[in-house]
């Protein structure tokens, strides 16, 4: 592994390992100073809208001037809505001026490509990449109780996130010209050309924020904003020239990484118990 890379990834592991000491000191002080009332499971159901790059429209990189495949310029953009579900455990403390919450909480979301894509996709006996995206949150949940019916709400949480793209395939059209040494035309060939294209599974840090409310004790509805960092789109086929077929001549000698940054704005609904 070269030394960059080495040094790169250890430097990213002493941040995660940085915030999630600081929010356990956190969590130390509220325990010291507060009194526990008890433990709360708690299971959600996420409903999700694309945010920042992962939303942006696709650009028009292929030299046929389609947009399958997304290669790696592509890929990781045009996300569609999505859902998720999510599992947290956390304590509830009494602090007199209403309970914090301290809390390691999970999601799985999911999102596919917009509808278009997956059309042309379809077309050309396909498949679309889909996103997954696994946050694992240290946070901490802040509520006061107004009545027996209403107890709004404010959190925040940090921690990894894992990034997954399925692969894509499908045929798609190589665009090349050549000279008619007859008459000195541009001819353009269009040749159909079967590709396959996987992923590598990237991570980085995020960070959630959110505020809603508890119905009773045991049902809540919130709005969440979460960042997931940005993250470097890599493939797993080492040779560049066989990926890059499709692109157009001025992407072809372009390996510069292709970084997209990840959010989710999120409707949760929550089960508590």
């Amino acid at each position: 592994m070269p030394t960059k890379l080495k040094i790169f990834i250890m430097r990213k592991i002493n941040t995660i390992k940085s915030l999630c000491l600081a929010v356990v000191f956190v969590f130390t002080g509220f325990a010291a100073n507060a009194q526990l009332t008890h433990l709360e499971q708690s299971m959600f159901l996420n409903f999700n809208a694309a945010m920042g790059a992962f939303n942006d429209d696709l650009d028009p990189v292929l030299a046929s001037g389609d947009q399958i495949p997304l290669t790696r310029y592509n890929v990781g953009k045009n996300a569609g809505l999505g859902v998720g579900i999510g599992y947290r455990i956390s304590y509830r403390f009494d602090v007199g001026f209403g309970e914090v919450s301290p809390y390691i909480h999970a999601d799985f979301m999911w999102n596919r490509t917009k509808g278009d894509i997956r059309d042309k996709f379809l077309a050309a006996d396909g498949t679309a990449p889909t996103y997954f995206n696994l946050p694992i949150f240290i946070g901490v949940n802040y509520r006061y109780q107004l009545n027996d019916i209403f107890t709004p709400f404010a959190e925040f949480g940090i921690g990894p996130d894992f990034f997954f793209i399925t692969k894509e395939s499908g045929t798609g059209t190589v665009v090349s010209t050549t000279t008619d040494p007859t008459n000195g035309t541009l001819v353009i060939t269009n040749t159909p050309q079967d590709f396959k294209y996987k992923y590598k599974t990237t991570s980085n840090v995020a960070w959630q924020i959110g505020a809603g409310c508890f119905f009773g004790e045991h049902v809540s509805a919130s709005l969440h904003y979460s960042g997931y960092g940005k993250h470097a789109i890599k493939t797993t086929d080492k040779d560049v020239s066989v990926q890059d077929v499709f692109l157009s001549d001025e992407k072809k000698n372009d390996t510069k990484v292709q970084n997209r940054s990840i959010g989710l704005l999120s409707l949760r609904i929550g089960f508590h118990f």
